[in-house]
């Protein structure tokens, strides 16, 4: 049996997304994800736009590299 990992990231420049006022990074996040063969849930911060938490089965480090490969800047 797998364990489910709750991983909480940060896009260095939300401003470098083309993004409409009401659009989120989330499906963006989503779709890289399971490009990658990841199979997760991404959460969007309400309060922070350049925030997102993935919900999956992968480790944190292996999310991280699929992002960044993808050229998506982490800040953390």
């Amino acid at each position: 049996m797998s364990e489910s990992h709750k991983h909480h990231f940060q896009v260095a420049d939300v401003g470098a997304w083309d993004l409409d006022e009401d659009r989120s990074i989330v499906p963006s996040i989503h779709s890289v994800l399971k490009n990658s063969g990841i199979t997760a849930v991404v959460d969007g911060d309400e309060m922070n736009s350049a925030g997102f938490t993935v919900w999956t089965y992968s480790p944190r480090e292996v999310v991280r590299k699929a992002l960044e490969d993808d050229g998506i800047d982490l800040d953390e």
